[in-house]
């Protein structure tokens, strides 16, 4: 996949150039400059990233969400606030190419185009939102592919993005999405987490947008409607008015039974024509068909007093109409027609006769200039230049435009026009920059803020569920350390024990044995027993050294059963065993070794000629005086020495004082007897 994203990269910009091409070439009409020119930008942005040029990546991302982020301001906020036509380029810049306008993108097309920078920008992290922006992207990508191939009947006032610019960024977002797809596998389980909610609120929040703007380009499209048959009305309203006006003007001749002179004529046609500018020309015309009196009579028409229309001074058509206005008291008006002046206009003749109806007067010739009537009719809007333009139309002809040029308009409104005996059609074409001033800003403001919802709902719950992982992880690890120092406790301790006490008997050993003895005999008489197995050697020879640890064991079984509380038995090594009794006298103690030995003699164990294995036990009693463990030891194992040597099986107790204290080196140890 890391392999495909340059030549991905590399294909996108080709499609953006081709549309810019496409466009300039005039095969396509509905791609604007801008989107091209930013979606161009960020595939050079992606290009830079992925070329390691991320100084020259960043730069281009921020110019681009900047320009993005005035259009959406211009979307969703009042045009008194922010107005995009701040931001268009000087009219030198402006192309007027009709398939290459300078408009900015639609809401749509700029959030889909500012998913794919703040892709970019957030170095495409899952913990930053990028999944979302990228599904929320493929969101908007499908609504703009929806318009560009089902169109609606009411097209929307800013038109998506071509197929060109649509594909480019299709495939900008694909290369995206391949490129850093693998590398949330480590944050799966928070991602999908948190990218449900977050996918259904967008995308609920994208449905609801694409029927409130639906709704409010509908309500728009019957509120420019609306004008436009008011206008159609209006037109025709004036003309009526101008006509009533007229009828009035020539019911005074009528009731005079003459014509006026020519100062009354001037004087009453110039505040007639005040009232209603768009009549360029009125003349009064005598039965022969002479222009009797005219207005204004300035330079301009200085030809025309005094001329005869029925001698062939006008077109046939128009000779007709004023015959027939002649000879039938309504009025008659003529074909729509070019004017001196390079408009077009209608003349409307009004014939006079006497009260009684049967004597001719002449005639009134209305000139009525289509041109000044739409002029006067259209509104001034001084904050939006061109806002909308207004053509009149007979059939396919067009017989005026205000202004001349086309606007920008993504609409075109028809009414009827009744213009004296005549039916046109006015199309007014509002700019879209009109249309934005007076459409609803809710449905901008809907998608806007609820895809911002999205987003921080995605990183609120993408969040926590990482904080809760890592508070598993954190409480398993915990918990795994006390088991640990469980296990190791409880090794300490078995080390501990296994330091001080024999691991075959389970007594303790010579080290706990002297740690456990009282440092003075005075509070606490004293007796110590050093008990040696006799002959135990030839169990370990004859039977076995099992046989001999049996022997080790049962003897440790007999001396614990009897061991007083208080009492400890030991191992002292080898077959030797030391015990030390707390209290008592010489002679319970010795009794108690005496019991002891019978014990040990009746336990069972035997020798290989069936002899019971015997005991040797020394016992010596301190009753006052600092303990010295060494002189006791000392003095028992004599005593045991003198056991063995007056035939074994059998207790000595010590002497209280010895004559003379053996050295070392004349005296065997304890753990020599045998």
């Amino acid at each position: 996949m890391l392999r495909l994203r340059i030549p991905l990269t590399l294909l996108s910009l080709a499609l953006y150039i081709a549309g810019l091409c496409a466009s300039l070439a005039g095969y396509t009409a509905s791609t604007t400059l801008p989107t091209l020119v930013l979606g161009g930008l960020i595939g050079l942005a992606q290009l830079a990233w992925y070329r390691q040029r991320l100084g020259l990546s960043l730069t281009l991302v921020v110019a681009v969400l900047a320009a993005l982020l005035i259009g959406v301001a211009g979307d969703i906020l009042p045009q008194g606030w922010l107005s995009l036509a701040t931001f268009d380029p000087p009219a030198p810049l402006d192309t007027g190419h009709p398939r290459l306008s300078w408009q900015w993108p639609g809401l749509a097309d700029s959030l889909l185009l500012a998913c794919l920078a703040l892709s970019l920008a957030l170095r495409t992290r899952a913990s930053l939102g990028t999944p979302l922006l990228h599904a929320i992207a493929v969101l908007l990508w499908g609504s703009l592919a929806y318009q560009v191939a089902a169109p609606e009947t009411l097209p929307p006032l800013a038109p998506p993005a071509g197929p060109w610019a649509l594909a480019g960024s299709g495939l900008l977002l694909l290369t995206q999405f391949l490129a850093v797809v693998t590398g949330w596998r480590h944050n799966q389980a928070s991602l999908l987490r948190a990218l449900g909610p977050g996918l259904l609120i967008a995308t609920a929040t994208v449905l609801l947008w694409c029927q409130q703007d639906s709704e409010a380009n509908r309500q728009l499209f019957e509120r420019a409607q609306r004008e436009t048959d008011r206008l159609s009305a209006t037109m025709t309203d004036r003309i009526d008015d101008t006509l009533r006006a007229m009828h009035r003007f020539h019911l005074v001749w009528e009731i005079d039974q003459r014509l006026p002179s020519a100062s009354m004529w001037r004087h009453e046609a110039q505040s007639f024509m005040n009232d209603f500018p768009e009549l360029p020309l009125l003349a009064l015309i005598d039965p022969s068909g002479r222009v009797q009196h005219l207005y204004p009579d300035d330079n301009w028409h200085q030809a025309y007093p005094g001329m005869r229309l029925l001698d062939g001074a006008l077109d046939q058509p128009l000779m007709e109409v004023l015959q027939q206005s002649f000879h039938q008291r309504d009025a008659v008006s003529s074909d729509i027609l070019p004017l001196p002046d390079g408009g077009w206009g209608i003349i409307h003749f009004l014939p006079i006769h006497t009260v009684d109806g049967g004597r001719l007067l002449g005639s009134v010739a209305m000139v009525f200039s289509l041109d000044a009537l739409a002029s006067n009719l259209l509104p001034a809007l001084a904050d939006i230049p061109d806002a909308m333009t207004l053509t009149l139309k007979d059939g396919d002809s067009t017989l005026w435009r205000v202004p001349t040029s086309a606007a920008n308009s993504p609409w075109r409104l028809v009414s009827d026009v009744r213009l004296l005996s005549h039916t046109l059609s006015l199309e007014l074409s509002p700019n879209r920059r009109l249309l934005e001033h007076l459409k609803l800003h809710y449905p901008s403001s809907t998608l806007c803020t609820g895809l911002i919802m999205a987003l921080l709902l995605y990183l609120l719950l993408f969040s926590r569920h990482r904080q809760r992982q890592q508070h598993r992880q954190i409480a398993d690890t915990n918990l795994e350390l006390r088991r640990e120092m469980r296990r190791r406790s409880r090794l300490q301790k078995n080390i501990e024990w296994l330091a001080g006490h024999d691991d075959l008997t389970g007594l303790a050993n010579r080290r706990t044995f002297l740690a456990s003895l009282p440092t003075n005999a005075g509070q606490n008489p004293l007796s110590l027993l050093l008990c040696d197995l006799d002959h135990f050697k030839r169990i370990n020879d004859q039977q076995g050294h099992q046989a001999g640890d049996q022997a080790l064991k049962r003897f440790a079984a007999c001396a614990q059963k009897l061991l007083p509380q208080g009492g400890v038995l030991a191992r002292y090594g080898g077959e030797e065993f030391v015990v030390y009794l707390p209290q008592g006298d010489i002679a319970w103690v010795h009794a108690w070794a005496e019991h002891l030995r019978r014990e040990v003699q009746a336990c069972g164990v035997q020798h290989e000629d069936g002899s019971p294995m015997t005991v040797c036990i020394g016992l010596i009693t301190q009753t006052d005086g600092p303990v010295v463990p060494r002189d006791l030891l000392h003095r028992a194992d004599m005593a045991l020495y003198r056991a063995k040597r007056l035939g074994r099986n059998r207790v000595e107790i010590a002497e209280a004082k010895p004559a003379a204290e053996p050295s070392e080196a004349t005296e065997p140890s304890g753990l020599l007897h045998s």
